[in-house]
């Protein structure tokens, strides 16, 4: 008997052991990351992990001198801190150490379910449910974020409302700050949803108004001085330094357009459609059936602590969610719906399939007949296991880009990087173009002039007034201006390879421009257009959109000016002659006897 009551613990561990070996199994095969090496998003991630590793401060940007991280540090850190331990290459250690991520994230999410549900079989399939094997591996803040920081803050959260104990104040505070640097689509949904606790509460007890703020006013106290301190390491620069300024549109460049009425109803039903009605997989086809299950046996059970917190958390999602509909009107803004979803509906949509697990337990009398117990439970994990190592297995044999990763990476960048890593400064700068500054930055952690805006992320630098600058420094007719400008941005070292023309224009053998990938731009003004023609820059006014792997009719465009090829030199001379005085050879890769790529040093009075 008392090995049939550990059982679910047995099988925890089992997940847990061939998870990781069917994880690891399959990691093992990539010689290079599962993502484009331009504009990839896990490359962007590497960088800086490389940054960290190299002495970089966590809080900067990764990317740019002076600014705020775009990709929020807690998981580069702590994978930057892996890497050392191990010696590992950073490559390397960001895949091994999904491995360690999902051993974590299957006890926290483990800890939850058992917390809410009192249940170690339902505490079971709610760990397959929500840390499936397919959802790894996991190589981005954005995934460690939905897999450790998600369900660490409903946690602490549901025990901070149910105990009312300062202990759990204290680390929903420390939780809710390390939010801000984990990721701020999540800290902006943990706000809105921890706002509309408060506001419910001070409802629930509007009659007894002062005896409940006595009672609970120490407790927020604490949880304000435990995260008010971890908040200001991110806040801070933007606050005091920038003061909340943002000289560019972040929010509409990289996702649908949600200032326009038709992409806001067109997303709602999309929402309510990916999780009510998603059959498009066995997994997703049991989510489902449990969620409706969970939805009606939430208005057939008693009232109780874990129905009134799912009705709170689930209004609090909700509102997280959609309040574009107001936010946008009024303040042309929104906290990027598709990603708050992805966090909080999704955890909605969880915890009400595991509600769901509980209410059929309860039901058809599970607990009474413990081998029948067992038998319902035994399956449903058999099926959702099987399914979700299917699911991992498929995507490593047929996706595309899992397929790119068993790929080494081309061996000019190999060459490229170990000479940064081994004789350049971590806060060094690079000029190039934007997709070649991406790649340098990924391979090395090394700070670059240009960037594409979107994996920058950083809304309080002027990146259109970087990318003319950029354009001033390479195309400009002013020796004095130029050098003005390579002395503001610190530049130190110019990158050229063969792909440069290629990474921002397609033109065809008649001169004429076939396809934009990412040029230097900015936004269309009369002040921007007398800048460029001051230092005879030529431009294209264009209706564009502005991040290249985000161009449908769904996303925003805006009046641009391409910075034209029409400013190129030559092929491996691109920028304006005058350049090439200051400018020493240090690094070069060769194919067939011709240089294909080379890093000069920038050498200035």
């Amino acid at each position: 008997m008392k090995l049939k009551y550990n059982l679910p613990i047995l099988l925890l561990v089992l997940y847990v052991i061939l998870g990781a070996f069917i994880q690891y199994s399959g990691i093992s095969d990539f010689k290079s990351l599962p993502s484009p090496l331009y504009g990839g998003d896990y490359y962007y991630q590497m960088g800086e992990i490389w940054h960290i590793r190299d002495g970089g401060n966590p809080l900067d940007s990764s990317s740019t001198l002076g600014g705020v991280p775009g990709y929020l540090p807690v998981y580069g850190y702590l994978c930057a801190k892996f890497c050392d331990l191990l010696n590992l290459d950073t490559m390397k250690g960001m895949l091994y150490f999904s491995v360690v991520l999902f051993v974590v994230a299957s006890v926290i999410w483990f800890c939850l379910f058992r917390v809410l549900f009192k249940d170690e079989w339902i505490a079971l399939i709610g760990v397959v449910l929500a840390n499936g094997i397919n959802v790894y591996p996991i190589l981005k803040y954005t995934n460690f974020t939905h897999q450790v920081m998600i369900p660490l803050f409903i946690l602490f959260l549901y025990l901070s409302f149910k105990e009312r104990k300062i202990v759990y104040y204290a680390l929903l505070g420390l939780i809710y700050g390390l939010l801000t640097l984990s990721h701020m689509v999540a800290f902006v949904g943990a706000t809105l949803i921890i706002a509309t606790f408060v506001v419910y509460e001070i409802y629930k007890n509007k009659d007894r108004i002062l005896d409940y703020l006595k009672e609970n006013i120490k407790n927020w106290v604490v949880f304000g001085i435990v995260a008010f301190p971890t908040l200001m390491l991110y806040w801070y620069k933007p606050m005091f330094v920038y003061h909340l300024h943002r000289p560019y549109d972040r929010v509409h460049m990289d996702i649908m357009d949600f200032g326009r009425m038709d992409v806001q109803i067109k997303f709602l039903f999309n929402t309510i459609k990916s999780y009510l009605f998603n059959f498009s997989s066995i997994g997703g086809a049991i989510t489902t059936l449990l969620l409706w299950i969970g939805i009606y046996g939430y208005f057939k059970m008693e009232e109780n602590d874990l129905k009134e917190f799912l009705k709170v958390f689930t209004l609090g999602s909700i509102v997280a969610t959609f309040c574009y509909f107001i936010t946008e009107p009024l303040f042309h803004i929104n906290f990027i719906p598709n990603y708050m979803s992805y966090f909080y509906l999704w955890a909605t949509a969880i915890l009400f399939a595991t509600f769901g697990l509980n209410y059929l337990k309860t039901n058809l009398h599970l607990s009474e007949t413990l081998n029948k117990k067992i038998a319902v439970f035994g399956i449903i994990f058999v099926i959702l296991f099987a399914n979700s190592a299917y699911a991992f297995i498929n995507y490593i044999e047929n996706d595309r880009w899992a397929n790119v990763g068993k790929e080494p990476m081309p061996e000019m960048y190999i060459s490229l990087q170990h000479y940064l890593l081994t004789h350049t400064n971590v806060d060094d700068v690079i000029l190039s173009t934007k997709e070649l500054s991406f790649v340098i930055n990924a391979i090395s952690g090394r700070k670059v002039m240009v960037d594409r805006w979107a994996q920058q992320n950083d809304p309080y630098v002027n990146l259109p007034q970087r990318d003319m600058d950029a354009a001033v420094i390479l195309y400009g007719n002013d020796t004095k201006k130029k050098l003005e400008l390579i002395k503001k941005y610190h530049i130190k070292y110019l990158y050229w390879d063969y792909n440069w023309i290629n990474t921002e224009f397609q033109i065809d053998k008649y001169g004429r421009i076939v396809g934009i990938f990412d040029p230097l731009m900015t936004y269309d003004t009369e002040k921007n257009r007398e800048y460029l023609n001051k230092y005879d820059v030529k431009y294209i006014p264009m209706y564009f959109w502005i991040d290249p792997s985000c161009r449908s009719k769904d996303i925003r465009k805006f009046h641009l000016l391409i910075i034209s090829p029409q400013n190129y030199y030559n092929f491996t001379n691109p920028w304006k002659p005058d350049l090439n005085k200051y400018l020493v050879e240090v690094w070069n890769y060769t194919y067939n006897g011709q240089k294909i790529a080379v890093l000069y040093k920038i050498k200035v009075n």
